[in-house]
């Protein structure tokens, strides 16, 4: 996130902006996990679609506690963080 971040500053001056979407993502993560779909090929996987970024916020959420494995690109290749929920 802090190189995608850095990118968006350099490029458009909106860093600060991609941080404080993130923020205020996760929060909503937070007050309901369980609103946000599952990833369509993992099913321990949820996402969150960030809406003035190409982002998903990708969390698990393990006996009530939420890890965010991925701010994960949207045109990334899909699953590349998959080692972070299976180890």
């Amino acid at each position: 996130m802090l190189a995608a971040a850095e990118w968006y500053d350099d490029a458009a001056g909106l860093g600060t902006d991609l941080v404080t979407e993130v923020r205020a993502f996760s929060a909503r993560i937070v007050d309901a996990p369980e609103s946000f779909p599952r990833d369509p090929e993992i099913e321990e996987v949820r996402r969150a679609r960030l809406k003035q970024f190409p982002y998903w916020l990708v969390f698990t959420v393990h006996d009530e506690e939420i890890f965010i494995v991925a701010v994960a690109h949207v045109r990334r290749e899909s699953g590349y963080w998959l080692k972070r929920v299976r180890g």
